[in-house]
């Protein structure tokens, strides 16, 4: 295990003390961080798993109150040390990368808590082995690791205490789904929750209990249909606490330079201290998807927590269910979205999202006749009961485009799922829209709707919203947006960490997500490239489509591969990329340019469908210097019992002969011995002694070659026990 001490760095010097040709270099990812987060005002030892770490110098967080502050170990597969979180942290997820002489890895998420953080203890798979949690409230850090890996708690409360557990994964950096019970001293079901809501399928559990004594929590992985099973990305945290829950509000939104009244909806609301806003973070767009509808920030968030923009309301009532609060938003206030907090005695709770616009803003029980005079404008709306529709009248002008969309699921309404339809007078639907982008289980949709239209004629016309299964209550609240727009075009890249060696290239994507009804061709090309690198142009045809794939498990993104080439001359360093696009039949004189935007994105497989993303502030091309040392397993996994050995062959390619090559992250009891080395063919043996560690293991072989080393992917080591000897009595 190689052990290197990390500095503070603003930009990363990539100079190295042998000169090698150029080669497109291996980029790092991140997989996992365990545990998940940390409470504010600690230091947490991590230890982030990932891919073609061994060459990391630093840990860059999205603000300055996260500090890296000690490196314990590196290699391919891992990276442990220690993260400072400042009291002053603000809580919730946040974004991180680690800068490697290699280029930046993906980014992935570090979420801020604010109770005592209790780690995971195995083996607690069964009832008898709950581990006991001292005193709540408490964050518990654990994993789900492996099929077989159920995990229990074992905590005391008192008659009429009331708590909530909370288990966070899905939105918080994580891709394991899982299932919670609630269990007695008799391991008796009490309670149980698969999915919170309809778009979140993470746990969710409010309980009072009427009787003091001994409880247990039950977390067990999904156990459906399609066995899910979401390997190294299975860490979670679960809080139990007794803060208020906000399960909606209305409105969803308010207009700035006004004073809003706004009522919370949930429970244990009777005690409200305090009632705040603040300007939403990049990694708190917990329910973006491509194509998105809701306002988002493609910017670097504030360095500190005192830099937030921040909206402090006022409590004027507050009821056990209930409360309200008003809102006074300055006239400069920056449009989008905020996060609505409340803070009292039990702590401090995040609630949903509330939009803030600078357009006219009605309450449906308000909105003019005719709600279209080529204006844009949000409806505040509800359907309170069971098969409620809402109709508004629009005066349709012909030629004029018309765009229709809501605003729910995206701002963190639990169940709703709107459907749009417009209708002439005579009640002919002229066009429907169910969801902008469907879903299934963890390949999260967005069931918010999307409509485009451009009337023919002039004259009024129907728009309805309704639920799509025809369900209704209190908490189905909705934004519905109007504004002239016609349907359009969103650009995304990937890698979002894309690197190019000094005097070599590498391929840039950049995908194509069309909005329903645009089917034109997209012109796109790059601006602002360094000097001596080419801006390359590229079209997409009409007939490239973004729809669901045939089995409906996958998305058909349309993409161009540009290969972006750098001279030698071009110094090490980050530059930012530029990639515009426009409709190839406005591009003599565009209406609308569109710029690319990058992602972060997790899931339990890399490719486009919408896992979690969160919005990065910029697209950057990372230059290092060249590396074309390679050193590649040529198996994907390895089996050994113990007591025995096996060979592990691995391809060296411009690998000095006299460089050691090691193996690390080895388990106890199991070490490596060269064999033989002949041209760029390596054996390596590994031998289990009878008493070696048991388990899987990502191990990888490592060559260091001046300040730079050159390791395999990681491999999977599976350590078994040794073969049962079979003895036979002879025969007499």
């Amino acid at each position: 295990m190689k052990i290197l001490s990390f500095v503070s760095v603003i930009g990363l010097s990539f100079a190295l003390s042998c000169p090698l040709s150029a080669a497109e270099a291996p980029l790092p990812k991140i997989v996992r961080i365990y545990p998940p987060g940390g409470q504010k005002g600690t230091s947490v030892t991590v230890e982030i798993l990932g891919e073609f770490l061994s060459n990391a110098q630093s840990i860059e967080f999205d603000c300055q109150d996260l500090v890296w502050t000690k490196t314990l170990s590196t290699s391919s597969a891992k990276i442990t040390g220690v993260i400072s979180i400042l009291p002053h942290a603000t809580l919730g997820p946040h974004l991180l990368r680690v800068l490697t002489l290699d280029g930046p890895s993906t980014s992935a998420m570090f979420n801020v808590g604010q109770f005592p953080s209790i780690l995971e203890i195995e083996s607690n798979d069964r009832p008898e082995q709950a581990q006991p949690i001292p005193s709540l409230p408490a964050e518990i850090q654990g994993r789900l690791d492996g099929s077989a890996d159920i995990d229990y708690y074992a905590f005391h409360v008192r008659a009429g205490e009331r708590w909530i557990f909370d288990f966070r994964s899905i939105e918080y950096g994580s891709s394991v789904e899982a299932k919670m019970t609630l269990l007695d001293a008799q391991a008796n079901r009490v309670a149980f929750n698969d999915d919170r809501d309809d778009f979140d399928e993470t746990p969710f559990l409010e309980h009072t209990f009427d009787t003091g004594g001994t409880y247990s929590i039950k977390l067990d992985q999904y156990r459906g249909p399609r066995g899910f099973n979401f390997g190294k990305n299975c860490a979670y945290t679960l809080r139990i606490s007794a803060l208020p829950c906000i399960y909606y509000t209305a409105p969803f939104g308010a207009r700035v330079g006004r004073t809003t009244r706004i009522k919370l909806f949930g429970t244990a609301l009777d005690k409200l201290e305090k009632v705040y806003l603040t300007e939403l973070r990049r990694g708190e767009y917990t329910r973006m998807t491509y194509p998105y509808t809701m306002p988002i920030h493609f910017r670097p968030d504030p360095p500190s927590t005192s830099q937030l923009a921040r909206i402090d309301g006022k409590v004027i009532s507050r009821r056990l269910d209930r409360a309200e609060a008003l809102f006074t938003i300055p006239t400069a206030t920056r449009t989008g979205l905020w996060q609505l907090w409340t803070e009292g005695l039990q702590g401090i709770s995040d609630g949903v999202k509330i939009e803030l616009t600078d357009v006219s803003e009605y309450d449906e029980t308000g909105v003019p006749k005719a709600v279209w005079a080529q204006e844009e404008m949000a409806i505040n709306g509800s359907l309170q009961r069971p098969k409620e529709e809402d109709v508004y009248q629009i005066n349709a002008v012909a030629g004029q485009p018309l765009h229709c969309w809501t605003l729910a699921a995206q701002l963190g309404v639990p169940h709703l799922d709107t459907v749009l339809e417009l209708r002439d007078a005579s009640g002919k639907k002229l066009a429907e829209n169910d969801d902008v982008v469907a879903g299934q289980g963890t390949l999260i949709g967005n069931p918010d709707s999307s409509l485009f239209y451009t009337p023919t004629q002039d004259g009024p016309l129907t728009l309805l919203v309704k639920d799509r299964v025809g369900r209704g209550g209190p908490g189905y609240q909705y934004r519905l947006k109007l504004k002239s727009e016609k349907p359009g075009f969103q650009l995304v890249t990937t890698p979002e960490n894309f690197t190019v060696p000094k005097g070599g290239s590498a391929e840039i994507k950049v995908h194509l997500v069309r909005e329903a009804g645009f089917e034109g061709e997209v012109s796109v090309w790059f601006e602002g490239m360094p000097p001596g690198v080419a801006a390359p142009r590229g079209k997409f045809r009409a007939d490239q489509r973004f729809e669901p794939n045939a089995d409906g498990a996958d998305m058909i993104i349309p993409e161009i591969a540009f290969r972006i080439q750098l001279p030698e001359s071009l110094q090490p360093g980050v530059y930012p990329v530029h990639v515009q696009g426009v409709s190839a039949a406005e591009e003599a004189g565009p209406e609308r340019l569109v710029q690319a935007q990058s992602t972060l994105m997790i899931g339990p497989i890399l490719d486009l469908w919408n896992f979690i993303r969160r919005p990065l502030p910029y697209i950057s091309m990372t230059v290092i210097e060249p590396f074309e040392v390679r050193l590649s397993a040529e198996v994907p996994s390895v089996d050994l019992q113990r007591g025995t050995t096996v060979t592990l062959d691995l391809k060296a390619e411009n690998l000095p002969k006299d460089s050691n090559v090691q193996v690390v992250n080895l388990p106890s009891g199991v070490t490596y011995r060269l064999i033989r080395w002949q041209n760029d063919q390596i054996t390596l043996s590994l031998e289990a002694a009878p008493d070696a560690s048991l388990g899987l293991f990502d191990i990888s072989a490592e060559a260091q070659i001046g300040n730079r080393w050159a390791p395999t992917r990681p491999i999977p080591l599976t350590v078994s026990p040794a073969p049962e000897v079979s003895h036979r009595r002879g025969a007499r």
